[in-house]
């Protein structure tokens, strides 16, 4: 458990092998049995009434204000349990006349005249009698509704835990909810709670204990009076949406791009012998080199802030860990580097005959010809079995871990995201937070194309450096060659 954040880490999640799903501590503990609700969309458009009151007033005066008006409602109308909204306007039109004159007499008409832009005369005639006033304005009204909104949607927060603690109030002054005298913490929560400021130390407890006694109420929820809400207040008022900056990077390429190439061509020159038939020095360099494009594809077409800057990134960090792999694993199997280039040519035959059933040629960009020489290259197609596993039987994140690059999946994996398409990646390039606490924090389509991406060439060169690393275990490279890299690398 992270106790500054209050959020368990990975090592307190369980794994669950028959599902292949990895289980929240929670999720884990309750399954099915636990039942999820929202304050926010669920519950406080029932109570915002109350919030109203209580931004008029000081705290604790704003508090018995409203218990003292929830107190006068439950001795005329006994059968209430909590003071929701939705009962209350839906009440007979002498019981709504009782309540609303005891909220005026209690609090005063302007304190709801903000609701009146949502519940209108046209349908709540009497509600609008006692709190529509024609002198505050429309926009005076929505301003202050949207504070109320702002104020009591997070659930954590002081101000929406004193809502939950008032939405409580009526089952606690009719006697309907009982705590045994065991639990003293519950009791001095709710004893105390109203006349201790939020700044005491106890009061972190307190609010715990309110929030997680009024979590779960023992009424039915009116989803369709809160849909309506949302759905009123969000249509009269506009998307915020942000945007978040990000600095492009201030490196100089050219240099690090040159450097590299020079060591290539060095290795190249010096190691003739080994063009021919030398199946290690192929993947070593043609990986390097397909790296190398990579990165300087993200470079040329300023893609450091972009999402095909993560799938390069993403591609040259998989190269790395197949070679170090690779390397690794040629001690106890020699014909590694041999087996390695066969899979990946048995992954090209199948494109090819897929190819040659569905694709008609100048029409897609998949070229099936050039695929048939290289297919064909080494042996006859005929003799090339094709694998479906993963290369030697070990999956992706096993073999980061073989080559001790744990931390380094964990980029990868988040770049696979956007390599896949999958929601997160979706969602954090393309749909920007809306700041509108009336739009429940929705997600706004980034339209305009204006949301860039942290940069990603520093991780980028970092695993450019690393892939050097592998060629100075293997070729010999000049110091002078290697100090040009370096230097602009940070190494």
């Amino acid at each position: 458990m992270n106790t500054k954040r209050r959020v368990s880490d990975l090592s307190s999640h369980k794994l669950n092998k028959k599902k292949g799903v990895i289980l929240s501590p929670l999720n884990e503990a309750f399954g099915e049995q636990l039942k999820l609700s929202s304050w926010s969309q669920e519950r406080m458009p029932e109570y915002l009434w109350l919030g109203l009151i209580l931004m008029n007033y000081e705290r604790k005066e704003g508090i018995k204000i409203v218990q003292k008006i929830l107190f006068n409602i439950s001795k005329i109308i006994p059968d209430f349990d909590y003071p929701k909204l939705s009962k209350i306007i839906y009440l007979s039109p002498e019981k709504q006349e009782i309540i609303y004159e005891i909220i005026k007499n209690g609090a005063g008409s302007k304190a709801l005249s903000p609701l009146t832009i949502i519940y209108r005369n046209h349908d709540f005639p009497i509600f609008n009698q006692y709190f529509n006033l024609p002198e505050i304005s429309f926009n005076s009204r929505l301003d202050k509704l949207l504070k109320a909104v702002d104020i009591y949607s997070f659930p954590q927060s002081n101000e929406a835990t004193d809502l939950q603690y008032l939405s409580f109030n009526l089952m606690i002054m009719k006697n309907k909810f009982v705590i045994s005298g065991d639990l003293k913490n519950i009791i001095g929560a709710l004893e105390e709670y109203s006349n201790t400021d939020h700044c005491k130390e106890i009061m972190e407890k307190h609010r715990a204990f309110i929030r997680a006694l009024t979590g779960n109420e023992f009424e039915e929820k009116n989803d369709i009076f809160c849909k309506k809400f949302w759905k009123d207040i969000s249509m009269i008022t506009k998307c915020a949406p942000m945007i978040v900056e990000y600095g492009k990077s201030i490196i100089e390429y050219e240099n690090f791009i040159n450097g590299y190439k020079n060591i290539i061509e060095h290795i190249h020159l010096t190691n003739k012998e080994k063009h021919f038939n030398d199946s290690k020095y192929d993947v070593i360099i043609g990986s390097t080199i397909y790296s190398l494009k990579i990165f300087i594809e993200m470079n040329t077409n300023s893609l450091e802030n972009g999402i095909m800057g993560r799938l390069g990134l993403r591609t040259i960090i998989e190269v790395l860990m197949i070679l170090k792999y690779l390397q690794k694993k040629q001690i106890e199997k020699p014909n590694v580097w041999e087996e390695y280039k066969l899979y990946g040519i048995d992954k090209y035959k199948l494109i090819l005959l897929k190819a040659r059933e569905i694709i008609v040629e100048n029409s897609s960009h998949i070229n099936s010809k050039i695929i048939e020489i290289i297919v064909n290259e080494d042996k006859w197609e005929e003799f090339v079995d094709i694998d479906l596993k993963y290369f030697d039987d070990m999956k992706i994140r096993e073999k980061f871990n073989y080559v001790g690059e744990k931390n380094l999946y964990n980029a990868y994996d988040y770049d696979s995201n956007f390599a896949h398409g999958l929601w997160g990646a979706i969602r954090e390039s393309s749909m920007l937070h809306c700041h509108n606490s009336a739009h429940q924090f929705h997600s706004v389509p980034d339209i305009y194309l204006e949301q860039k991406l942290p940069n990603i060439i520093h991780d980028s060169i970092s695993v450019m450096l690393s892939l050097l690393e592998i060629l100075k275990e293997n070729y010999e490279i000049p110091e002078e060659l290697l100090d040009k890299v370096g230097i602009i690398g940070g190494k």
